[in-house]
């Protein structure tokens, strides 16, 4: 199990208003003595722009819930849930809501070394039809990245999914594999996004996961994932038979798992368009929960999260942890 959340250093109870600007509906705070604060959509009225006032001690995480069938759950409230920060319960619940409308930030990683050309073609196709329904214009943004035994960039922040596929179409696979490199600089991307928008940060890995080039390690990797505090989702090409579990399987599941991620099978066309599919449903059915931990130390230390269902049928897919803050000591000039 797995949590993940978006921590805002800073110290004390200070408050943080973050203006966030968006189309086309907003989200305002419901609140009631028995309950804590909710967060849902509601229609723009005269103005499209909504404040969240956030405290800099918060914890923001999502995540998705299932039943036994794998079925997503969607009308669950926060009563539905018990949530450990570093074993000990929040200190208080600030907002809960589902179906989070909140902007995407997506990376698309693209292998194009030799090792998956068979399956190159349906990739592309694939990955602009995820793009065309998923990114909601002027509100939703990605970008592209493609990597052999170097990365590149193929197209940076964009809401128009046609942009985005538009130099995909002209790549030919080969070469070496520069998987975590790959993934490093994606987390980079994400990391550098404004801090005054609160944003879902996703990363959709398409590599059969062998890694063959890269300058830094597999731990290296998974470092970058958890400190970006992004979900990583990995569409493996390899073919996973009975008795056989393939080296770059296993890469994938150690990046996916602790961001709350999962792997799915890509290795024929039909199986990657009903990956992307799945990827979809999942990210139309997170909830997203804000508390503030009862005992946030800004001292860099990694915390482990759980979040605990009620009930025994239904199955959580979140992170495992986050870093807290590291306080920053501002030297004096003598």
């Amino acid at each position: 199990m797995a949590v993940d959340f978006t921590l805002v250093p800073g110290r004390g109870l200070l408050l943080l208003i973050l203006l966030v600007v968006v189309t086309p509906c907003c989200v305002t705070a419901q609140q009631s003595q028995s309950n804590p604060p909710v967060l849902t959509a509601t229609p723009a009225a005269e103005t499209s722009e909504f404040k969240i006032v956030k405290r800099v001690d918060e914890v923001n995480l999502r995540f998705t819930v299932t039943d036994s069938r794998g079925h997503f759950q969607n009308q669950l409230t926060s009563e539905d849930f018990s949530v450990l920060d570093n074993h000990r319960p929040p200190a208080a619940i600030h907002f809960f809501q589902q179906q989070s409308t909140l902007p995407m930030r997506v990376g698309i990683l693209i292998d194009i070394s030799a090792s998956v050309a068979q399956s190159f073609k349906f990739e592309q196709k694939a990955a602009s039809v995820f793009l065309q329904k998923v990114l909601r214009a002027g509100y939703d943004q990605a970008f592209v990245v493609s990597f052999d035994k170097n990365v590149h960039l193929l197209e940076d922040w964009t809401s128009d999914p046609n942009a985005a596929f538009t130099k995909v179409s002209t790549l030919r696979a080969g070469g070496d594999t520069a998987l975590y490199d790959a993934v490093i600089f994606a987390c980079g991307k994400l990391r550098q996004q404004p801090s005054d928008i609160i944003a879902r940060p996703v990363i959709v890995l398409i590599t059969d996961g062998e890694d063959t080039a890269s300058k830094a390690l597999l731990y290296d990797a998974q470092q970058a994932v958890a400190r970006a505090d992004t979900v990583l989702f990995a569409l493996s090409t390899n073919v996973v038979t009975p008795g056989q579990y393939p080296k770059g399987e296993a890469v994938l599941d150690l990046l996916t798992g602790p961001s709350g991620g999962e792997i799915l099978p890509a290795h024929q066309s039909w199986q990657l368009a009903g990956a992307f599919a799945e990827i979809e449903r999942a990210l139309r059915s997170e909830y997203v929960l804000g508390y503030q931990p009862a005992d946030l130390q800004p001292d860099g230390s990694f915390r482990p999260v759980e979040i605990l269902p009620h009930k025994s049928r239904l199955q959580v897919r979140a992170r495992s942890g986050y870093y807290a803050p590291r306080e920053t000591v501002l030297q004096q000039p003598f």
